[in-house]
C-alpha cells in the first residue's frame, strides 16, 4: 500500500509543482558557471555560502524543535552543522586571494580537510543514533565547540595539522590520504543509513543518501586537482552544491513541509511497534502451520500404515479420490478411477455378493458397513473388497458425495472358504470312506466268485462273457472305491519325501503324448527346491490328474503353465488356513482355457462332482488330490474365472530330515500300485 505521506507530499505539488523548483536550479547552475568563467574567486565565495546558509537553516530548525524533535536523525545533523559551518566560513575566508588571512593555499585547504571530518564523522553518528538514542543538545553542541576549538589551536597558533597543498607541487600525500579516509567515513554511513531505512518517513531517506554519496564523488574530485582555481576544484565544489542541495530538500524544506513526519516520530514508532506485532503474529501463524503439515504428516503417516484405502465420491456417485494405495489392490493407479463410478470395479464374471446393497446405498444416501462384492484386476483373478461410507451434506443440507474406505479381504476370504472347505471334504470324507469301505467289502466276494465261476465255465462262450463283464466291472469299481478311500483317509503315510521338479518332468514325459495340438506347455521348475513330503507316486498321480483337467478345458488350444516357488506362511494367516506355520513349496498348474464359475469352482473337490458328460468322468481327479495334498499336510485352492483360465496351486509342507520314510514304505507303496497299475493310470476328472 502506498505511504499516505508521500501520497500528500505529491498532491501538494501539483501537476507542474515541480518545475519552477528545477527552473529555478537550472537557472543558478547557468549563473554560477558564466560566474565560475568569469570571477573564480566569487564562484568560490558563492559555492561555499550556499553550503553554509544550509548548515545555518538546518542548525536553526534542530536547535527550534529541540524540545518536542523525536528525530534524532534530524537533531544530531542540526545541531553538528553549526561546527562545519564555522569551518566552511574560515576556509572561504581564508581562500587565496580574498586577502582576510595571509598566506597561500595550504591554510583553507587544511581547514577544508578539517570540515570534512567533522561532516563525515556527524553523518556517520546520525544514523545510528537511530532509533533509541536520546540527543541532548547542549551536550552536542559542546562537543562541537570543543573539536572547533582543538581544530583551530592545531591550524593557528601550534601550527601542528600537517601541510595539505604546497605551492608548485599541488596535494600532499596527507590531503589525500584524508580524502580517502572521508570518503571512507561517508560509506559507512550511507550502509547505516540504508540498514536504518525504516526510520524514515516521505522523501527523508533518499535525499540523505543521495546527499551522503555525492560526498564521496567530491571528495574523490579533490584528491584530482593541482590547481585551486582550475577546474576539477569547479567541478568538485558543484558537486558539493548538489549534496547540500539534497540534503537542504531532506531536511529543511521536508521538515517544513512535512513537520509531523519528521519531528514527531512517537507515531511512526507505534506503527513500527504495530507491525512487529503483525511480524509476531505471522510468526505465530507460521508456527500454526508447521504444526498442521507435522499434525497432516502424521496422519499421512497413520494413512499410510493402515491396511484400507480411502475413497470419495461426488453426487454423482463418480470417484473424486482414490487413495494411491488402492493400486495395491486394484493393480492400477488410483487416478485412473477418478471420473468412475464404483460399478466400473465389479467382477461380472462372479456372484455380486453385497453389490445390490452397496448400490442401493449409494443411491439412498445412507450410510452402509462392511459391504463386499468382487472387483476385476488387471493382475489377478477372484479379489474381493469390503466397503464402508459416510454420505456427505452440506450446510443447507445438499448432498455432495460419499466419504468411506475400502479393505482388501481377498486373502480373508480366501482362508474362510479353504477352512469352510476343508469342514465340509472332512464330513464327505467320513461320509464316503465309510460308504467306500462297506462297498469294497461288498466287491471282495463279487470279483472272487465271478473268478471262480470262469474257472468251471468250460467252453459256454457266453457264459464266459458274462462272467468276464461281471468280473470287470467289480475290478473298476475297487478301482474307484479306492480313490475314495484315498481321498477320505485321514493319517498321513510315512514315506521319502519328493523331489519337485524330477516329479514334474516325469509327469510331463508321460502325459506329453496324449497332450491334444495346439497346447503349449511353459515349465518353470528350479531344480533347487527342497523335497516336500508327499511321495514321489502321489505327487506325480497329482501332476497327471491336474494336466489331463487343465487340457480338457482348453478344446481348441492355449496354454498349460506349470511353476513352482518356496513361500512362507505365518500366523494369522496360518491359522486361518488350519495349518501349521513354516515354509512351503507352491506348486502352480495353471491354464488358458473356459474357466468355471464361483459356483462350479466352491465344487470341485466334491466326490462324484463333474462337469463332464455322462460316461467322461467319474469326477474323483481333483477329489484324490485335495485328499493326498491334505494328508500330506498342505492346502490346494482353486482360482478360476470363466474366459480367463483356472490356476490351481498347491502348498506342500517341506521335508526336514527327521519327517524322512523308511524306503521300505515307498517300495511297499510303490508295489501297490505295479500290482493295479489302473490306479495310476486313473487321472480323469
Amino acid at each position: 500500500m502506498a505511504d499516505p505521506t508521500i501520497s500528500a507530499t505529491a498532491h501538494r505539488t501539483g501537476r507542474f509543482g515541480w518545475a519552477p523548483e528545477f527552473a529555478l536550479i537550472g537557472g543558478g547552475t547557468l549563473v554560477m558557471f558564466l560566474t565560475m568563467r568569469g570571477n573564480y574567486l566569487l564562484f568560490h565565495t558563492l559555492a561555499e555560502l550556499f553550503s553554509i546558509v544550509v548548515a545555518t537553516a538546518t542548525f536553526v530548525i534542530a536547535w527550534n524543535t529541540r524540545h518536542a524533535n523525536q528525530s534524532q536523525f534530524l537533531a544530531f545533523v542540526g545541531l553538528s552543522f553549526p561546527s562545519v559551518a564555522v569551518l566552511d566560513l574560515l576556509h572561504t575566508l581564508s581562500y587565496k586571494g580574498m586577502g582576510v588571512f595571509p598566506g597561500d593555499a595550504n591554510l583553507p585547504t587544511q581547514l577544508w580537510i578539517a570540515a570534512r571530518f567533522v561532516q563525515a564523522a556527524s553523518f556517520l553518528a546520525a544514523p545510528l543514533l537511530l532509533p533509541n538514542a536520546r540527543v541532548a543538545p547542549g551536550l552536542v553542541l559542546g562537543l562541537h565547540a570543543a573539536l572547533v576549538t582543538l581544530i583551530l589551536v592545531l591550524i593557528f597558533p601550534l601550527e601542528a595539522m600537517p601541510d595539505c597543498f604546497i605551492e608548485g607541487q599541488g596535494l600532499t600525500d596527507f590531503k589525500i590520504a584524508s580524502e580517502y579516509a572521508i570518503s571512507g567515513l561517508v560509506a559507512l554511513a550511507c550502509v547505516a543509513l540504508w540498514t536504518r531505512r525504516r526510520y524514515f518517513e516521505g522523501g527523508t531517506f533518499p535525499l540523505a543518501l543521495a546527499g551522503f554519496a555525492l560526498l564521496i564523488v567530491q571528495e574523490m574530485t579533490f584528491t584530482l586537482y593541482q590547481d585551486t582555481h582550475g577546474l576539477l576544484n569547479a567541478f568538485g565544489h558543484f558537486i558539493k552544491i548538489v549534496s547540500y542541495y539534497l540534503l537542504y530538500r531532506a531536511i529543511v524544506v521536508t521538515a517544513l513541509q512535512n513537520p509531523y513526519d519528521t519531528m514527531f516520530l512517537r507515531l511512526c514508532r507505534s506503527e513500527q511497534a504495530l507491525r512487529d506485532h503483525l511480524g509476531n503474529a505471522e510468526a505465530m501463524v507460521a508456527a500454526r502451520t508447521a504444526e498442521l503439515r507435522e499434525s497432516e504428516a502424521r496422519w499421512k503417516a497413520l494413512l499410510d500404515c493402515s491396511n484400507d484405502w480411502f475413497w470419495a465420491t461426488d453426487s454423482d456417485g463418480r470417484f473424486t479420490e482414490v487413495s494411491p494405495r488402492a493400486r495395491e489392490a486394484l493393480g492400477r493407479p488410483s487416478f485412473e478411477l477418478i471420473g468412475r463410478p464404483p460399478a466400473d470395479l465389479l467382477d461380472s464374471a462372479r456372484p455380486p455378493d453385497d453389490f445390490a446393497v452397496f448400490q442401493d446405498a449409494l443411491r439412498e444416501h445412507r450410510p452402509f458397513r462392511r459391504l463386499s462384492f468382487p472387483i476385476a484386476t488387471a493382475v489377478s483373478t477372484g479379489c474381493w473388497l469390503m466397503f464402508s461410507g459416510m454420505p456427505r451434506f452440506s450446510a443447507d443440507g445438499v448432498f455432495l458425495g460419499f466419504r468411506g474406505t475400502a479393505s482388501d479381504i481377498t486373502e480373508r476370504r480366501r482362508a474362510a472358504e479353504a477352512a469352510r472347505q476343508k469342514q465340509t471334504m472332512a464330513a464327505l470324507g467320513g461320509l464316503v470312506g465309510g460308504l467306500a469301505h462297506e462297498i469294497n467289502n461288498l466287491l471282495q466276494p463279487v470279483i472272487s466268485l465271478s473268478d471262480l465261476a470262469l474257472n468251471r465255465a468250460g467252453e459256454d462262450a457266453r457264459l464266459r462273457t458274462y462272467l468276464t463283464a461281471v468280473r470287470d466291472s467289480g475290478m473298476k469299481a475297487r478301482i474307484i472305491m479306492r480313490d475314495v478311500l484315498a481321498f477320505a483317509r485321514t493319517e498321513v503315510a510315512v514315506s521319502p519325501p519328493a523331489a519337485v521338479g524330477e516329479a514334474v518332468r516325469g509327469a510331463m514325459e508321460l502325459a506329453r503324448p496324449d497332450l491334444p495340438p495346439g497346447i503349449g506347455v511353459e515349465v518353470s521348475i528350479d531344480d533347487r527346491l527342497p523335497a516336500v513330503t508327499i511321495t514321489a507316486t502321489e505327487l506325480s498321480q497329482i501332476l497327471l490328474n491336474l494336466i489331463r483337467n487343465a487340457c480338457d478345458a482348453m478344446p481348441t488350444g492355449g496354454t498349460l503353465t506349470l511353476s513352482a516357488c518356496v513361500v512362507t506362511l505365518r500366523d494369522p494367516e496360518a491359522s486361518r488356513l488350519e495349518i501349521a506355520e513354516g515354509d512351503y513349496v507352491r506348486l502352480t498348474v495353471a491354464d488358458t482355457g473356459t474357466g468355471m464359475d464361483e459356483a462350479t469352482r466352491q465344487r470341485v473337490f466334491e466326490p462324484f462332482f463333474t462337469t463332464k458328460p455322462v460316461g467322461l468322468g467319474t469326477g474323483l481327479g481333483l477329489s484324490v488330490v485335495y485328499g493326498i495334498v491334505r494328508n500330506g499336510g498342505g492346502i490346494v485352492a482353486v482360482d478360476s474365472t470363466v474366459g480367463r483360465g483356472t490356476a490351481v496351486m498347491i502348498d506342500m509342507p517341506m521335508a526336514k530330515p527327521a519327517d524322512e520314510r523308511a524306503p521300505a514304505n515307498e517300495t511297499t507303496n510303490e508295489k501297490k500300485n505295479e500290482e493295479d497299475p489302473a490306479h495310476g493310470e486313473h487321472i480323469g476328472g
